[in-house]
């Protein structure tokens, strides 16, 4: 197989990306924009000389999926080849709603051997999305705040997003005219030149705090956007020098406005600042929050101390305080450890100093970020032994990394549960309940 080639590929498997996969005489062949179940003809792009593994661009439907429809949002590349100025950020759109979620839980269960059963439905189909990170591209008097084409810095256009809350689609267009209309300087990843860099947008569902993250200071960004913005009620500054990919920069400097949004998730009360941590579709998340906190049977858990690893905004920690005597809360980013009235401590490092002082609690919950606990963390809680173990995790694959070594140290996997937390991506977030053997 070549670049070049072209295929007729029946497509059976859905990709952690969102492509349509086949295998053709031994080598895995990606196709974005077609769906498990359909026959294409398809042209290779790239045939890699070090793995089994080729990519190709959509050419022709032979037989379309039964569900399938054509893309809602008009920026989408979903279903078609990919275009200049198209967003890939929403790859099953194509498909009706219902079949994505089948499709993911059918990826699940082929590529990790977990079956959870019908997945939790969004109850938002569009607007969803409460917190949105864009990037900042084009040129002086002609600036995109959208994203990036998947595996590219290909910029791609993100106007009236569909899937963003209406609030932050319109505080993104306004900032987009405010900053061509200025002619702010878009960093330029190839370069590093540049100013602004990104644009973080966080909403209530009401209010916008907008976070602007420049490359370097002095800004121009920083200094003219603030007063020329009328949607955000909050506008804050910070600083990402790094050439990466990460967001968060230096603390946050306030520019205008308030500093933090009030938003309850599952009844509880929670401040987010502007490089705070919140839910992207808080409205799912409630749900799995709820089921964090609660037995495999949705009852809930009651005893004398729990620990709340990677507490983040604290909800589950409000959760758990309702049912057990002393919760102890673990959170390593400063802002949201601040909140939570604890210092900034790594989870590895806080699980060793709980048992050298002999603290076992009944029940430990976990939300890692999307690389998982890994192999230290879950060392450690195989170490303390608690009886219970309930985890939330963003990353299939990372779950069953850290399963499989609390698996080998006597935990069993009890139940799990997943949640169509980002309808029209292949996104799933996770819930694992455990229990050491002899329970």
């Amino acid at each position: 197989m070549r670049a070049g080639d072209l295929l007729t590929l029946d497509l059976e498997r859905l990709a952690p990306e969102g492509d349509g996969l086949s295998e053709s005489a031994g080598t895995f062949v990606h196709v974005p924009g077609g769906y498990p179940g359909e026959r294409v003809e398809a042209r290779v792009e790239h045939a890699s000389r070090q793995a089994p593994r080729a990519h190709a661009r959509l050419v022709s439907l032979l037989q379309a999926h039964p569900a399938r429809r054509a893309p809602p949002c008009p920026h989408s590349d979903a279903g078609a080849a990919p275009r200049a100025g198209a967003c890939s950020g929403c790859p099953l759109q194509a498909l009706d709603v219902a079949a994505q979620r089948e499709l993911k839980r059918a990826a699940l269960v082929d590529r990790h051997g977990l079956d959870p059963g019908p997945l939790v439905a969004s109850p938002d189909e569009w607007g969803y999305r409460w917190s949105s990170k864009r990037v900042v591209t084009g040129a002086s008097g002609h600036v995109l705040v959208g994203s990036y084409h998947r595996g590219s810095h290909a910029p791609a256009a993100m106007d009236d997003c569909r899937v963003d809350h209406p609030s932050i689609a319109a505080a993104a267009r306004e900032l987009q005219a405010a900053a061509s209309a200025l002619a702010i300087e878009p960093y330029d990843e190839a370069t590093g030149a540049g100013d602004l860099r990104y644009a973080w947008f966080k909403t209530d569902g009401r209010d916008v705090l907008l976070t602007l993250i420049t490359a370097a200071r002095p800004s121009r960004a920083a200094e003219l956007l603030p007063g020329a913005l009328k949607l955000p009620a909050g506008v804050a500054w910070s600083v990402q020098a790094g050439r990466g990919n990460a967001v968060r920069g230096d603390p946050p400097v306030l520019l205008r406005g308030q500093s933090v949004l009030s938003v309850r998730l599952a009844d509880v009360p929670v401040e987010v600042g502007p490089l705070g941590f919140l839910q992207p579709n808080p409205r799912v998340a409630e749900l799995a929050y709820r089921d964090l906190v609660a037995d495999e049977a949705g009852a809930p858990h009651r005893g004398a101390l729990a620990f709340d690893l990677y507490a983040g905004a604290g909800v589950t920690t409000a959760l758990l305080r309702r049912e057990f005597a002393e919760v102890v809360p673990c959170e390593a980013y400063p802002e949201s450890a601040a909140a939570l009235g604890v210092p900034a401590e790594s989870a590895e490092a806080f699980l060793a100093r709980q048992q050298a002082a002999g603290r076992v609690p009944e029940l430990v919950v976990a939300n890692p970020p999307r690389g998982g606990m890994g192999p230290a963390v879950s060392a450690a809680l195989a170490r303390l032994a608690a009886p219970r173990l309930q985890i939330m995790s963003c990353s299939a694959e990372a779950l069953v990394r850290d399963l499989a070594v609390l698996q080998a140290s006597g935990y069993v996997l009890r139940r799990l549960r997943a949640y169509d937390t980002l309808p029209h991506t292949p996104h799933l977030e996770l819930v694992a309940w455990l229990s050491r053997e002899t329970d």
